[in-house]
């Protein structure tokens, strides 16, 4: 066997230093990881946007159903107040439904907090 091909059966060497490669190796890595940190900060930018959006429309909406919601319980009092003729009573009739629930939500909660306290 002659020596070409003993040198066609070997991958061509690359005539470059290992130290040259190392820092061709480190300079695309760099501009590899800044073309990523550019897309991840464009990304992110978006769903920032998008977040904030969703964020306000929602809290626009719970800030209706909260308004609507007082409207239609003073509206209730006003109602009751002119069929019983005692604006306390009514007051009483329409918020004694939650008065209820916040008793309610307390005792379950201090239940609650009793079950999940450490012994000893």
């Amino acid at each position: 066997m002659n020596e070409q091909a003993i040198r066609k059966g070997q991958p061509d060497e690359d005539p470059r230093t290992t130290a040259v490669l190392i820092l061709v190796a480190i300079r695309e890595a760099s501009a590899h990881l800044g073309k990523l940190l550019r897309l991840a900060r464009t990304e992110v930018r978006g769903n920032l946007r998008m977040l904030t959006l969703l964020v306000l429309l929602f809290g626009g909406a719970l800030l209706l159903v909260l308004a609507s919601l007082v409207l239609f319980l003073l509206a209730v009092r006003d109602a009751l107040a002119a069929l019983i003729g005692n604006d306390a009573l009514a007051a009483l009739i329409v918020a004694m439904p939650f008065a209820a629930a916040t008793v309610i939500l307390t005792w379950l909660g201090l239940k609650w907090m009793s079950l999940r306290a450490p012994e000893g």
